[in-house]
């Protein structure tokens, strides 16, 4: 392990799993956005918690960097 090169290539490995993972969230969490359009605001999945409204694009990279972190605990 002492090795630069293996390090790298564990820091890329690593890397890629997380964007993976980052990757799956994201499109779970884009097609529930666009699921919660469609319903009234009260019965959405997430509460809005300003008044900005967002693409379901930014809403779901939003969420998905909420909630990842939670993953590696």
């Amino acid at each position: 392990m002492n090795d630069p090169n293996e390090l790298s290539k564990l820091w890329a490995r690593e890397r890629r799993q997380y964007r993976l993972i980052f990757g799956v969230a994201f499109a779970i969490f884009w097609v529930t956005s666009l699921f919660a359009r469609l319903l009234p605001s009260r019965m959405r999945p997430w509460p809005s918690v300003t008044d900005v409204h967002r693409s379901c694009f930014a809403e779901a990279r939003a969420v998905t960097h909420r909630v990842l972190p939670f993953a590696f605990l």
